[in-house]
């Protein structure tokens, strides 16, 4: 039987609910890599005027000045970086953030590769937009999109069976060929500024983490009632990946999930995750554009309503 290490006792193996100022909220930040340039920039200074030879006062060496020229330019830009990360790392981290986590079952989900000479227009009849790997076994599940009759719709398939994937203003189910909902996730709105929590039932399993519409975050907690603590982290690419684009600058969800959830279960919950962040960039670049005064808005857009279509279903 595969260990897991919960939450809810006082003091849990491993550790728990980490403080709002411990280190463990900051460490993935990248204040560390300014931070770091900083240092680097000071040292190339110091060695600058220690290899400075000259007997006259000041640096007259072409090579130690031209240094020193750099770094004095170069050093109040990074020490505003470092502090402004620092700042937004305290600042951007969620409240269900822990250190211990259930071992469960490894997923992973994947973009298809890049065809070479594949033509983007028009788009094929069925497309795969999601590999999902569910304990080291290869393309266990996948999400299709479908062209019909009416336009596009979007599955997830396993060897077994197909569901097919709704969604609407702060929802996304699965429901399979007889017409029940075997995966539900739904938006639960929480005091704050754009907070809610997301509750997701799994085949009868019920999982939720707490989202804020307008950060980025590069991971999330799953918690269940009980405590125990679950990760997935959205594999944010690389910003090479990004200046490629295409399915290159998709998101690769991976982490730890109960073991006794189905492929199709851990596919819906990979792809929620996927939705959310392509969602939360869109309240955020909203919110960048016009200002995120108006709460709803700004909650609606990330609940998959852009902000100037309030009344049309969308992506949740």
């Amino acid at each position: 039987m595969t260990a897991t290490t919960t939450t809810r006792d006082g003091h849990p193996a491993g550790g728990g609910p980490a403080p709002r100022w411990s280190p463990a909220r900051l460490g993935h930040h990248r204040y560390l890599w300014w931070g770091g340039a900083l240092l680097l920039a000071a040292l190339a200074a110091a060695i600058a005027i220690g290899l400075d030879t000259s007997p006259g006062p000041g640096l007259t060496d072409g090579g130690a000045l031209a240094v020193m020229v750099a770094v004095c330019l170069v050093a109040p830009v990074l020490l505003w970086m470092t502090v402004h990360e620092l700042v937004t790392a305290v600042r951007r981290r969620p409240r269900d953030d822990v250190r211990a986590y259930g071992t469960g079952q490894p997923a992973r989900g994947a973009a298809p590769p890049d065809v070479p000479g594949e033509r983007a227009w028009p788009r094929p009849a069925e497309e795969v937009l999601l590999h999902v790997e569910v304990d080291h076994v290869p393309d266990a599940a996948r999400i299709v999109e479908r062209a019909v009759r009416h336009g596009r719709h979007r599955f997830v398939e396993t060897d077994r069976e197909q569901l097919r994937l709704r969604s609407g203003r702060g929802t996304l189910t699965a429901t399979g060929p007889d017409g029940l909902v075997r995966h539900r996730a739904t938006r639960v709105p929480l005091p704050g500024h754009h907070r809610a929590r997301w509750d997701l039932e799994l085949d009868g399993r019920r999982l939720g983490c707490e989202v804020r519409g307008l950060q980025p975050v590069p991971r999330r907690t799953l918690l269940e009632p009980d405590g125990t603590a679950w990760l997935v982290r959205t594999g944010t690419p690389s910003l090479l990946d990004q200046l490629r684009g295409g399915r290159a600058a998709r998101l690769r969800p991976h982490g730890r999930l109960p073991e006794d959830l189905a492929p199709d279960a851990v596919a819906f919950c990979l792809w929620l995750f996927c939705e959310l962040a392509e969602h939360q960039d869109r309240a955020r670049s909203y919110g960048l554009e016009y200002g995120a005064s108006e709460p709803e808005p700004v909650a609606d857009a990330w609940a998959g309503v852009a902000p100037r279509d309030r009344h049309e279903e969308a992506r949740p």
